[in-house]
């Protein structure tokens, strides 16, 4: 591979597709990372799990729609695209999610620093 090919993101499985409920938050993990999963019209979309604002765990949150709530200050994220509702500043990283064969959620996470 030269420098200038990227390799393909890695996805991993976290958890089976009839585990997820429409509006319900689900916490799961790729080595360390704790990640927030969600079911939103039938599509599975993954975001980090603390919110950027006040660290409040994203996966506990109230989800109405696509859009989660903080915990700790009922901050609103969308899910889909990991936006703010609440403060443009903010942005909740996504991450990249399919569903194989098998019935099993994947994420695909880099090697970010948090």
């Amino acid at each position: 591979m030269d420098q200038d090919t990227v390799a393909p993101p890695e996805f991993t499985r976290v958890a089976r597709l009839d585990e997820l409920r429409e509006g319900q938050g689900k916490l799961v993990f790729v080595g360390a990372k704790k990640l927030a999963l969600f079911l939103v019209e039938g599509q599975t979309h993954c975001i980090q799990n603390f919110c950027p604002h006040a660290g409040g765990y994203l996966a506990a949150g109230e989800v109405s729609g696509c859009v989660v709530k903080c915990p700790r200050h009922s901050w609103g994220f969308d899910v889909t695209t990991g936006k703010c509702l609440t403060n443009k500043r903010y942005e909740a990283r996504r991450y990249p999610t399919r569903v194989d064969e098998e019935g099993w959620v994947l994420v695909a996470v880099d090697e970010d620093p948090w």
